[in-house]
């Protein structure tokens, strides 16, 4: 997973709702402990991009909405100018897979009813990987023990596949 905090350096966010608990200070705080646990994360202060530049970033952005039925015109803009506000008055958090070229997520978003912030999402996803430890040493055992199988198989010859690609078949079915 990748992040990309999305702000204006010059520009101190209005006290919106979307904006709640926003101090870069404790953000960056939380991305370092993320960090610690395998997330990615890069700031990216729009100071010195062209309109065009951030309304770009911002189509981009707004791509999993639909996926994902969430609203974030009213978030970054208003019901006649969509997306002004975008990484200006209001920072937006994009959230990447791994290699992904395009945001998965966006943040801040309304749904349901709700406002889910970029403080808000970013503590989630702290407590959530701080479980995973034990998701993580699983996968690091299953793996061992494909290699196991793979040099037990190679003893015996050639099968044609892999032990990775049978255990992968065999969770299929």
């Amino acid at each position: 997973m990748r992040l990309r905090l999305i702000y204006h350096s010059q520009i101190q966010p209005p006290a919106l709702p979307e904006n709640a608990g926003l101090d870069l200070r404790a953000i960056k705080a939380v991305l370092q402990r993320l960090e610690e646990l395998g997330v990615s994360w890069e700031i990216v202060d729009v100071l010195t991009w062209s309109t065009q530049e951030l309304t770009n970033l911002y189509l981009e952005a707004i791509l999993p909405t639909a996926r994902r039925k969430y609203q974030v015109r009213q978030v970054f803009g208003s019901k006649r100018r969509a997306g002004f506000l975008f990484g200006r008055e209001v920072p937006a958090l994009l959230v990447y897979e791994s290699e992904g070229q395009y945001p998965v997520d966006v943040y801040p978003h309304r749904a349901g009813g709700r406002t889910v912030t970029i403080r808000a999402f970013l503590e989630d996803l702290l407590r959530t990987l701080r479980k995973a430890p034990l998701t993580v040493a699983n996968r690091e055992a299953g793996r061992a023990l494909a290699e196991r199988m793979d040099r037990l198989r190679e003893k015996i010859g050639p099968v044609g596949v892999r032990v990775v690609e049978l255990i992968r078949e065999g969770r299929r079915r």
